[in-house]
């Protein structure tokens, strides 16, 4: 886990269906840390996954 100090805030705004948007209000409320963590870690795997597929004379 980061430091805070290691941190930045972003807002993101996504438009969900009523239903879905419903039920993610809903676990927001019982764990408010859970969506930070998961936003986390799809983030952090999209990231990896793009250095993966790059080829390496890319990154010279």
């Amino acid at each position: 886990m980061m430091a805070s100090s290691d941190c930045s805030l972003v807002n993101v705004v996504v438009d969900l269906p009523k239903e879905l948007a419903a039920d993610v209000e809903a676990v927001r409320q019982r764990d408010p840390e859970f969506l930070e963590r998961a936003i986390q870690y799809v983030l952090a795997r999209r990231i990896i996954f793009e250095e993966l597929k790059t080829p390496a004379s890319r990154h010279r």
